[in-house]
């Protein structure tokens, strides 16, 4: 269970860190193992056990790597399933392409976990980390509390959380998600584009085991994807104009099912159901900034894609290893790393903000000439390994194309 350890009435710390879900625990643990002599506070509205979340989400190669290295890959979590083939087709051209882990050497190229597994390790290894004692420095999970109010002064964010306590932090790090009320505390707009499209959720089942194949089915309306789950069944993620969608969720499930099989064909083999699960709406969110005097966000708070390229939370989890990388044990708040910090990430920012609009917009485009460009680009992509490899990287979540 989680820590329900308290700092002091007025403490000093280094890293407070506001948010206690998928990014703000994972940001806790890997501060707290890169500076040990560190005071860490993680702040967590939640308080208990972690809310059942039945999101299945796409792990990249790399963001795996990073929960094992921190030990959270272990339990249930561990055996999520392995993406070793990634199949990309255009509904409105004959062009296909497959990618293989095989390829690569390794064993997958990414994995698919469900959320509300994740976020219970995730606050497991919290726990452990905030009861051991080899440590120089501190590390505390505060549950059941918020931040309430902030102010900033010259050397620290003074924090006053909803049960009373104040800290002083040298580092605020806002990791609340889409609708962070921290983030609004600071200032900070969220800059919003909203996309002519919606996403449907489900989870279909299959006549025959999946053989661990990921699909990613462009339409003229939006991508499809299907992600898969134990051995029969994969999470669908189905971008569409808002009308068919809400036309789609009054249907029945053999309409449903029989809806998505005609989206996908014959590729993944025979889809026997196909349970609607929720419909929410995209937009690309980017806050107007993600830096200021001794604060920084990271994760959805700042960010918000396109699924197209299941990027989500994997951008969230680079912000955390490029923020460790950045700034100091002396001064984590220190404006020098926070700078550095942040042209790294607008680099990333753009790449993969370019990637996403860029697929939507061009597999979108219905005409001729675009049609006969995909058709041939998915066909280069499968007989050139030098044109799919980097795209693999990409996929797998590394930085480096080769």
């Amino acid at each position: 269970m989680p820590s329900n350890s308290r700092a002091n009435a007025k403490s000093s710390v280094d890293i407070a860190i506001a948010g206690g879900g998928l990014t703000g625990c994972l940001a806790a643990l890997v501060m707290h193992r890169r500076f040990p002599q560190a005071n860490i506070v993680l702040i967590d509205q939640q308080n208990g056990t972690p809310q059942q979340d039945p999101r299945g989400l796409a792990l990249a190669l790399r963001t795996q790597q990073v929960l094992a290295e921190y030990g959270v890959w272990q339990g249930e979590l561990a055996k999520s399933p392995a993406i070793q083939h990634i199949h990309v087709s255009d509904a409105n051209s004959p062009g296909s392409t497959m990618l293989h882990a095989q390829q690569e050497g390794i064993d997958a190229l990414g994995y698919v976990a469900m959320a509300g597994l994740l976020q219970q390790e995730l606050s497991n290894a919290c726990a452990r980390a905030s009861t051991a004692g080899n440590q120089t420095g501190s590390f505390e999970h505060l549950q059941g509390t918020a931040v309430a109010s902030l102010a900033a002064e010259n050397t620290a964010m003074q924090l006053k959380l909803s049960d009373g306590q104040e800290l002083a932090a040298k580092l605020l790090v806002v990791a609340e998600g889409s609708n962070s009320p921290t983030r609004a505390m600071l200032g900070v707009q969220m800059q919003r584009e909203a996309y002519a499209q919606v996403a449907v959720a489900a989870r279909v089942e299959y006549a025959q085991q999946h053989g661990n194949v990921a699909y990613e089915r462009f339409t003229a309306e939006g991508p499809a994807a299907l992600l898969p789950q134990g051995s029969k069944h994969a999470a669908l993620v189905w971008c569409m104009h808002p009308e068919r969608a809400a036309a789609l969720q009054q249907q029945n499930d053999a309409d449903r099912t029989r809806a998505v099989q005609d989206i996908f064909g014959a590729a993944p083999g025979r889809i026997v159901n196909c349970e609607y699960q929720a419909t929410f709406p995209l937009q690309l969110a980017m806050a107007e900034r993600f830096i200021g005097h001794r604060s920084v966000i990271i994760g959805n708070a700042c960010h918000t894609l396109h699924p197209v390229a299941g990027q989500g939370y994997n951008l969230g989890v680079r912000d955390i290893l490029d923020l460790a990388k950045y700034i100091s044990a002396e001064d984590a708040g220190a404006m020098a790393g926070l700078n550095a910090y942040q042209q790294q990430r607008q680099r990333d920012y753009a790449e993969i903000i370019g990637l996403t609009h860029g697929l939507v917009a061009v597999f979108s485009n219905q005409d001729t000439l675009w049609r006969n460009i995909r058709s041939k680009g998915l066909y280069a992509l499968r007989s050139c390994s030098l044109l799919s490899k980097p795209l693999m990287r990409k996929a797998m979540g590394f930085r480096t194309l080769w």
